[in-house]
């Protein structure tokens, strides 16, 4: 009996083992599964700040600069930051090159490095932000905080050039914050209204820009004929009277003389960043001819859904920036031209 019971000893302890070394791998693949299923959800909500047109050639990076996900386009994806996810929160965005080097800057409190036009999406919404301090982590009784629904971000390399648009963000439409410091960019609320009754020229130019401007905006018909004051920047004009579906749009004060140049075929003289909205789409245009009235084999026409629409007063600031409205998000329009600009898709 003793025999057989020193016999058992190291049967009993190499069991011991198996089942250790069983339980340990179990315990591993659980913490594996378990940090897929992390890098998943960061990776989904990430990616909730973007058009789904967009996802699939999106980087995701996480907040230690673990990048989640490779993608061969031009933006990359953060999810929530941690605190704020944490605290059951939601702001992740995706930004582009010019963005990224802001990003990094304001990350190490440097002077940002930026030479061309910068366009970052916030379709998800954020949590909140103050509108003046660009270091608050919390509400305060004078900070400005605000909670922004679904938005772009604009990025210009000479604060100078965002002179004539507002700091308020209950003006309804886009307005600066951070003014004064090296960070200053430009949040562009998008909320889509809903489609206009047929038959109402107000209505359906309203249904261009962001919800909350419509009280504020003006309306204008192509005859320059003043249908509705208002005491916004910006001026509306219904879908033109030659085109037999939807194409409002809604214009502030570059863009206006912007399209006084290319109504009348002449130059066109740009000092500021200017914001379109056509948040109801439009008809189609050819991305190559500025006066084309039609599709052709060779000029590239193309129908966009909702969308904005920049200028900027120098076209290099364009650089970097697709002419491939295939592409899946901002895209140079009317490229070598006088009335180059770009289109910025903000939705499907």
């Amino acid at each position: 009996m003793k025999k057989h019971s020193f016999m058992l000893v190291p049967v009993m302890a190499l069991a011991g083992i198996l089942i250790g070394c069983s339980n340990k791998k179990a315990e591993e693949a659980a913490a594996a599964a378990a940090a897929a299923a992390a890098n998943e959800a960061k990776i989904a909500d990430a990616l909730s700040a973007i058009l789904p047109s967009m996802a699939a050639d999106s980087s995701v990076m996480d907040w230690d600069g673990t990048m989640l996900k490779q993608g061969t386009g031009p933006y990359t994806c953060m999810p929530t930051a941690p605190h704020q996810a944490e605290a059951g929160l939601k702001s992740p965005m995706c930004m582009d090159g010019p963005w990224m080097n802001w990003a990094h800057a304001w990350e190490n409190h440097e002077m940002p490095e930026i030479t061309s036009l910068g366009v970052s999406y916030m379709l998800a919404g954020d949590s909140g932000a103050s509108n003046i301090d660009p270091y608050a982590t919390e509400q305060t009784n004078d900070n400005q905080w605000i909670v922004e629904g679904p938005h772009m971000m604009i990025l210009m390399p000479d604060p100078a050039m965002l002179e004539g648009i507002p700091t308020d963000p209950a003006n309804g439409g886009p307005y600066v914050m951070w003014k004064g410091t090296p960070y200053a960019h430009v949040m562009v609320p998008v909320n889509i209204p809903p489609k206009a009754a047929a038959g109402d020229p107000i209505a359906d130019a309203l249904s261009a820009g962001n919800v909350a401007m419509a009280a504020d905006s003006s309306v204008m018909d192509w005859g320059m004929k003043t249908l509705r004051e208002g005491t916004g920047p910006y001026t509306c004009m219904p879908t033109p009277p030659m085109l037999q579906g939807t194409a409002p749009m809604c214009m502030d004060g570059p863009w206006m003389n912007w399209a006084h140049g290319w109504m009348t075929k002449g130059d066109v003289k740009t000092e500021a960043l200017g914001i379109s909205y056509m948040l109801a789409g439009d008809e189609g245009a050819s991305n190559i001819d500025p006066f084309a009235e039609g599709p052709t084999d060779d000029n590239q026409w193309v129908v966009e859904g909702p969308h904005l629409m920049l200028i900027v007063p120098d076209p290099a600031m364009l650089e970097g920036i697709t002419t491939d409205f295939n592409r899946g998000g901002p895209y140079v329009m009317w490229k070598g031209t006088p009335y180059a600009h770009v289109m910025v898709p903000v939705a499907d």
